[in-house]
């Protein structure tokens, strides 16, 4: 695809974040090749197709750095008592729920939220997934529906000792088959959309064993892990009782931290501990919506993002919209800590600039910047700024106005996988009713 996008006011998401007007966007392929004044752009390059913006702003697609996508089927779902804490959340719903998903209740409970991603502009997921009694090419599955919307991925399966030693084996094996074959693939074709790594649940449901097993294979493989950290103060109690110390020590021991491996949550970190993040350069998933939803902290991200650790946001499964959690998440700091300023500059840096560069550190994907040489992983808004846009305003229009602003168009790997607001490959009505049918299986089994 060679395209020349025109008519439209880009916000390049560099790092001296530039507005700029009057210019225009030349993909060649998966990538950027030029900006610069719309003019010269389409003397220079006579022969693209051309793609009227009609005044939209144009940015970079999103990054989403946590998510479960497998939580879709439990929206709506009847628990059979009502949890009183993170330890009965967990029992009572996600690993009950986990446990009775089938194949295509994996693929459809993705394809359904990366339909909705690609409709807000999310392009990039970097996905952590659970299904003990459907581990053996579950990751396939769920990139089997992020392929067919168009989206990017960055997958990988949730290791336990919860289920048993067979299923902690097959987790770690489906983690090691589904990252040779991204780099397989990735091999064949330098723009392959999608990458794998070394998934784990929490310290407290890990045993030694398993960590060493784990956190091994992943340096074997050249890759980082993905676990759950101090989400809930159980983290640190159980991890403690059972292998006789705390959640961080005991990663740091296994080697499962470091700089390419994230660490989600990381609520009731102390100083140590977020020292050691610091130390280790481990990436840190903020994702305030879940934890508000699980009343279980506030996570001090501004300490961290002090000490230089490089912190991103995630939606946890809340929600297939990162626009939704940044704006959700920098209210409620604001509001927990009593403070009109807390969170401004914080979270701007996460939501423009970390996220992307945690993308890109974990994959090598030139995510994140309208520039030549980056990815033409691009959105098209239907805003139109009724104060003045630039680089100084930038960050309040995206907080009260670009945030719920319809996207018109997105763009993956140079591809448009929505155009006009809708997926025109996809039929989503149908989609859905055969997501109800799959869902209607869980929540027997479920009840069962």
């Amino acid at each position: 695809m060679r395209t020349l996008i025109s008519n439209v006011t880009i916000v390049t998401n560099d790092t001296g974040n530039r507005v700029l007007t009057d210019c225009a966007v030349a993909i060649d392929g998966a990538y950027i090749r030029d900006v610069g004044p719309a003019a010269e752009l389409a003397a220079r390059y006579p022969d693209y197709d051309r793609l009227d913006g009609s005044g939209r702003v144009l940015m970079p697609g999103f990054v989403n750095v946590h998510m479960h996508f497998y939580g879709t089927y439990a929206r709506g779902l009847a628990l059979k008592s009502t949890p009183h804490n993170f330890g009965e959340i967990l029992q009572q719903l996600w690993w009950a729920l986990d446990k009775v998903l089938d194949d295509d209740a994996v693929y459809y409970s993705t394809l359904l939220p990366a339909m909705l991603a690609a409709k807000k502009g999310v392009t990039s997921v970097i996905d952590h997934h659970a299904s003990p009694n459907a581990v053996a090419g579950s990751l396939d599955r769920i990139e089997e529906a992020l392929a067919l919307v168009g989206l990017r991925g960055l997958l990988c399966y949730e290791v336990s000792d919860r289920d048993g030693p067979a299923i902690r084996a097959a987790g770690i094996a489906e983690n090691a088959r589904y990252i040779r074959r991204s780099q397989a693939a990735r091999q064949e074709n330098a723009d392959h959309l999608f990458d794998g790594m070394m998934g784990l649940h929490a310290s407290f449901t890990l045993d030694d064993e398993t960590l060493a097993q784990a956190a091994g294979t992943a340096r074997d493989l050249n890759r980082g892990c993905h676990i759950h950290l101090l989400e809930d103060w159980i983290d640190e109690t159980e991890s403690r009782a059972r292998y006789g110390a705390g959640a961080v020590a005991r990663l740091q021991r296994f080697g499962v931290l470091g700089a390419h491996s994230i660490a989600a949550h990381g609520i009731f970190l102390d100083e140590a501990g977020q020292a050691l993040m610091a130390e280790t350069d481990t990436i840190i998933a903020h994702n305030a919506q879940s934890n508000m939803n699980n009343a279980v902290g506030r996570a001090d991200v501004f300490a961290l993002l002090e000490r230089g650790v490089l912190v991103g946001i995630g939606t946890d499964g809340m929600t297939p919209d990162l626009r939704a959690e940044v704006r959700a998440g920098y209210l409620m700091h604001k509001h927990h800590l009593q403070d009109c300023n807390a969170g401004w500059d914080a979270y701007k840096q996460m939501t423009l600039h970390n996220n992307p560069a945690i993308y890109q550190r974990l994959t090598s994907r030139p995510v994140g910047q309208i520039a030549p040489g980056y990815l033409a992983d691009l959105i098209l808004l239907d805003y139109y700024p009724p104060t003045p846009l630039n680089s100084d305003t930038l960050w309040g229009h995206f907080l009260f106005g670009l945030v719920d602003a319809p996207v018109d168009t997105t763009i993956v790997n140079g591809e448009i996988v929505l155009q006009g607001g809708q997926l025109p490959h996809l039929d989503e009505a149908a989609i859905a009713a055969e997501s109800r049918l799959a869902a209607e299986r869980v929540w027997a089994r479920f009840g069962a």
